[in-house]
């Protein structure tokens, strides 16, 4: 082999070694930058995957969470309501009970409005208020009114609390009159006062007294919150009407004779029985009935 031919060989070999070699490392890197992509792409997967996995846990945990806080709160409104329900039908089987729950009711009434400055030691007030215990000697009546959802009040000790301040507070506002002329608790009560008495004057019916002073009553307690949307309307004035129309006439002269007394007829007497009607769906006996003039 000659000089030239020996050197041509071995530029050949070094240049066939050099494109091998540059493959090598070229499909090496290729490999590696592949298997690095997969790796990669397999590492963002897996954690996307791992989110996404822990995200639905955990919404599916709020979700289940929030599920079951609400039917918390449904059956505990549930048991509430059937535990009210209960206490009443026991109420409604035992005239006894009745009554002196209907006492146990107006010491808390009187309670409430002695602390929102009313004199409830008078002997007016307590004439007011014995007609309360006269009005159920004769038994209660449940009355189902209204569904289970339409109960807004926790229980029935609640609904008490509740109702007998805004009671009090719908007293003065809209059955106490005030030196405006034009205040509603004037208006309210010189025309109660002014229809009383013109029955009385002429000896008219008492049914017809008790159905036109029984509608101004309901028409400024419907006014009070707590009360509307909580019971019929028609059914609150069934009850006030019936109790005006059954009630001592003593008591109404002592109470609706003057516009000053009528809050505390309202207060003392058609409260206690309006708290019970709502809170507890009890009604004096043979009251929800309508009466016609």
């Amino acid at each position: 082999m000659s000089w030239w031919s020996s050197v041509t060989h071995a530029v050949s070999s070094t240049v066939d070694t050099v494109a091998k070699t540059t493959t090598d490392v070229a499909n090496t890197v290729a490999k590696t930058t592949t298997d690095a992509a997969n790796t990669v792409a397999k590492t963002t997967t897996d954690v996307a995957n791992t989110v996404a996995k822990t995200t639905t846990d955990a919404a599916n945990t709020v979700a289940k969470g929030a599920t079951d806080a609400a039917n918390a709160v449904a059956d505990t409104a549930t048991d509430a309501y059937n535990a009210t329900a209960d206490f009443a039908e026991s109420l409604v089987n035992d005239t006894t009970k009745a009554v002196q729950h209907a006492e146990q009711v107006c010491e808390k009434n009187a309670k409430e409005y002695a602390s929102q400055g009313w004199d409830v030691t008078t002997s007016e007030w307590n004439t007011c208020q014995n007609a309360v215990t006269h009005a159920v000697t004769d038994g209660v009546e449940y009355v189902e009114y209204a569904a289970k959802e339409a109960y807004k009040w926790a229980d029935a000790n609640a609904c008490y609390l509740g109702l007998n301040f805004a009671l009090t507070t719908g007293c003065v506002m809209y059955f106490t009159p005030k030196p405006d002329p034009a205040d509603p608790g004037t208006v309210n009560s010189t025309a109660i006062s002014a229809t009383y008495c013109g029955y009385a004057a002429t000896m008219g019916s008492v049914t017809a007294m008790a159905v036109a002073v029984g509608s101004l009553i309901t028409e400024g307690i419907w006014l009070i919150p707590g009360v509307k949307g909580s019971i019929d309307k028609k059914m609150l004035q069934n009850v006030i009407t019936n109790v005006l129309a059954t009630c001592n006439p003593a008591v109404l002269t002592v109470s609706l004779a003057t516009p000053a007394l009528v809050g505390v007829f309202v207060g003392a007497t058609i409260s206690p029985i309006v708290s019970q009607l709502i809170c507890e769906r009890i009604a004096p006996k043979g009251t929800t009935q309508a009466l016609t003039a």
